[in-house]
């Protein structure tokens, strides 16, 4: 039922469910026939799952800079070609979609495959047009952080019938997922309805900690994968339980993403405190179409901010804290070359984000408002 309503959702003949984003995409590259050796061009300033699942299909990463929109930059996409470049993923980051006619144009003249990863952009468009449509295939997420979310999960999309079946046939050949991981994240709903409310007393911060440290609840990367391995439970299919709640949740992706926008307008017109640069805000960018999964602001020191923010009850995002996140992973086995996309670097240095998820209300989106506003540097 999902599966048929992410179709009609995009309009397109092939859609098919995994357990993670991660490892859709671990298949999209298979899907496009990768192999051993072949580059897979993929912007800095993303998360480290994205580079393991290119490493395990066999390729090799190619890191891109990014504008001041988080996104891929197209002139440093056009220097980092070579004669074994074979797929670009063109991340969609915090909602906003990525330059594509520039993009587009170098991936068309170079023969390169596209994979759009939509895992921030799910309902955002390009002139009209929802990403995930563009390339080959779309790359669709449903983590507990994302626009529409049943804790984990994760989707591919194509119009191509060939590279469907193939997907198809990666999809068939998965096992079932463990029990004892279903149940954790289906604790992940009752253990943070709980602990949200009373997070800035640490009574909130303790409930996570422990429910995190005596795995009651499931991981959103594992330890493994921060070491650049794979976690031993996945691949697998989704199970039914959160297939059910993301087909409840499929129906409300224009409502939320509606949500996300107004919540983001709050902050765009009523933030006012210096310290703060708006990378979005009065640039030449076309946020007509943006799905405002995060509204992302600059601050000289983040830590600071998110410390502050804190003790008033807030919890702000961090996405993403250097150019391959999180920071507690080992970066040697990413392959990034520390100066090799500065743009991404002094970014990440500075950036932090703020919620605009459906539990965000009008007056919530004020008090944050009013604690950013008097934060001092």
């Amino acid at each position: 039922m999902a599966e048929e309503k992410l179709r009609n959702y995009f309009s397109i003949n092939h859609a098919y469910i995994f357990d993670s984003g991660r490892w859709a995409l671990y298949y999209a590259l298979k899907a496009l026939e990768i192999n051993k050796g072949d580059e897979v061009l993929v912007q800095a300033y993303t998360c480290v799952v994205v580079i393991n699942a290119i490493k395990q299909a066999g390729g090799i990463p190619i890191y891109i800079d990014i504008g001041h929109d988080f996104n891929i930059d197209p002139e440093s996409l056009k220097s980092r070609l070579t004669n074994k470049s074979k797929i670009l993923i063109i991340q969609h980051t915090f909602g906003l979609p990525a330059r594509l006619d520039a993009i587009l144009k170098t991936a068309k003249t170079n023969n390169l495959k596209v994979i759009e990863d939509c895992a921030q952009s799910l309902g955002a468009r390009y002139y009209g047009k929802l990403t995930g449509t563009f390339g080959q295939i779309g790359l669709l997420s449903f983590g507990s952080d994302k626009i529409i979310s049943c804790v984990r999960g994760g989707a591919l999309i194509t119009g191509d019938p060939a590279i469907g079946e193939k997907i198809k046939k990666f999809q068939a050949e998965l096992k079932s997922p463990n029990v004892i991981r279903i149940i954790q994240h289906l604790l992940h709903y009752p253990i943070f309805y709980i602990s949200k409310p009373v997070y800035h007393l640490y009574i909130g911060k303790i409930i996570l900690k422990l429910a995190k440290t005596f795995n009651i609840t499931n991981k959103i990367i594992y330890k493994s994968e921060k070491a650049g391995k794979r976690d031993e439970f996945y691949p697998t299919t989704l199970a039914n339980s959160l297939a059910n709640i993301l087909c409840r949740q499929l129906d409300e992706i224009n409502s939320v993403t509606n949500h996300g926008e107004v919540i983001s307008e709050i902050y765009n017109k009523q933030i006012f405190n210096q310290h703060f640069n708006f990378p979005w805000k009065g640039s030449d960018l076309d946020l007509t179409g943006c799905a405002y999964l995060r509204y992302p602001l600059l601050t000289k020191n983040p830590k600071k901010l998110a410390a502050y923010a804190k003790t008033h009850g807030i919890i702000l995002g961090d996405w993403y804290n250097q150019a391959v996140a999180p920071k507690n992973i080992d970066l040697a086995k990413t392959d990034y070359v520390l100066g090799s996309c500065p743009k991404a670097e002094f970014l990440a240095a500075q950036s932090i984000n703020l919620p605009t998820d459906r539990h965000i209300t009008k007056k919530y989106a004020v008090r944050i408002v009013k604690t950013l506003n008097a934060f001092m540097k």
